[in-house]
């Protein structure tokens, strides 16, 4: 593992746990074994799970039911960083006995909007672009803001009907129907530091600069070297996770497409019918798809594997409904934007790299992109097809004996190679 410190990379200030209906209130910093919080570009929320060791059955006394209140204050001395969160203890996921006289406890924690969408339903009329739906319900049904990253949502404005769901089932039908005019999805997440929820376009998380300009690399040499940067840099561990299924990505649509529509009142079809995706990823030379692959003398984009047909019925261009588009031709952006989340899955990988890197405060991971040097087939020279630019999808933020890691699972869809010229979290330059 990275030799970064040998003193503890974090501690916790506070950890006061309340039942007010009990009239507790306690501080159980002195417990936590082990914390771990996850964010995700698919969740507009923060998760974790907690272990706590009781030596006094002092929780015992407490007798847990899932809807204690935890305030965390997270400290990093060396760093002058922090971190305060308010939680949910959910679930107690498991108790072990440690020895003769304790017990360590295993809670399921989240922020209190999870515990807020399951009891809402909600039936209401909502009409505006889709960012503007989505902010609307942020604030009237969590308290909570948008911070809307880079471009918005291209679709005109639209009424939407809810039928009695939760909260975030709205959010999650809008966002889906959400795309900028190339056909890029958006996505609505949490940030471990911020109070806001995020959305932002998969095209400005690809087009935005990585954020660290030495790229993270994988190299057992570079654990132990005395070199700080190198230790900052360093991935302490990877695993592949993409399929690299062609078979499975034309299922699913993530390779080429056939969409058709037709608009039953002014009986006009789309002409622009097709989409192959590397039209709109970089598919040059050392490209994660294979653009020249020939089955029985066709390219994969002469066949149409995906057919879809799809019927709308609208007269008007004032009174657009969810599935309604002023531009007949602007439908096909639904499927672009599928098929480009299916790709995500193409080529992933899961990364750690040191957690002191998050003590920077203005630098957020998820959502954003990294570069990535990895070897090739064990030797010093890189992969040039493995390496490049990743998007975060997910970050695992692990507290535990004193260490801080960050546990990523990262996707490519480009193959650039070109590093930013920014300033990368660690400080450095290269």
């Amino acid at each position: 593992m990275s030799q970064v410190s040998a003193e503890s990379e974090f501690q916790y200030q506070s950890a006061i746990l309340t039942l007010p209906e009990k009239g507790i209130e306690v501080d159980i910093s002195q417990t936590i074994m082990e914390l771990i919080l996850y964010e995700s570009v698919n969740v507009p929320y923060i998760t974790g799970t907690m272990i706590c060791a009781d030596t006094e059955y002092a929780f015992e006394s407490f007798r847990f039911d899932g809807t204690e209140r935890l305030e965390l204050n997270l400290v990093a001395q060396e760093y002058n960083y922090s971190l305060t969160k308010k939680f949910i203890i959910t679930r107690t996921i498991g108790k072990t006995k440690m020895d003769e006289g304790s017990f360590a406890y295993n809670f399921y924690i989240t922020e209190e909007t999870f515990l807020l969408d399951i009891l809402k339903k909600v039936s209401r009329a909502y009409t505006g672009k889709p960012n503007e739906i989505i902010k609307n319900v942020l604030s009237s049904e969590f308290n909570k803001d948008l911070d809307l990253r880079g471009k918005e949502s291209n679709q005109s404005a639209f009424t939407y009907v809810s039928p009695y769901i939760s909260p975030l089932s709205i959010i999650e039908t809008i966002r889906r129907r959400a795309s900028d005019r190339n056909g890029y999805p958006f996505f609505v997440y949490a940030t471990i530091k911020e109070d806001s929820i995020r959305m932002k376009s998969l095209s400005d998380m690809i087009e935005t600069d990585p954020i660290n300009s030495i790229p993270f690399t994988y190299s057992a040499a570079q654990n132990y070297n005395p070199d700080r940067v190198k230790q900052l840099t360093n991935i302490e561990y990877y695993q592949e996770l993409g399929c690299n299924d062609t078979a499975e990505m034309l299922m699913k649509g993530a390779v080429q497409n056939q969409y058709n529509v037709l608009n039953l009142s002014t009986n006009k079809r789309n002409s622009n019918n097709r989409f192959n995706i590397t039209q709109v990823l970089d598919a040059k030379e050392h490209s994660i798809y294979n653009k020249d692959l020939k089955i029985q003398d066709k390219t994969l984009e002469e066949y149409d594997p995906n057919i879809v047909y799809r019927i709308v019925n609208h007269t008007t261009i004032d009174e657009l409904g969810y599935h309604d588009e002023q531009d007949i031709e602007m439908h096909m952006n639904k499927m672009k934007a599928n098929s480009l989340i299916a790709a995500l899955e193409k080529k992933k990988m899961n990364i750690i790299l040191p957690g002191i890197l998050n003590f920077h405060e203005d630098t957020v991971f998820v959502g954003e992109q990294i570069m990535v040097n990895l070897p090739r087939g064990g030797r010093n020279e890189v992969d040039k097809v493995a390496s490049g630019p990743y998007i975060v999808l997910e970050v695992k933020h692990k507290f535990s004996e004193n260490k801080y890691s960050q546990a990523m699972t990262c996707s490519k869809l480009t193959n650039s190679m070109d590093k930013t010229i920014a300033v990368g979290p660690s400080g450095y330059q290269n």
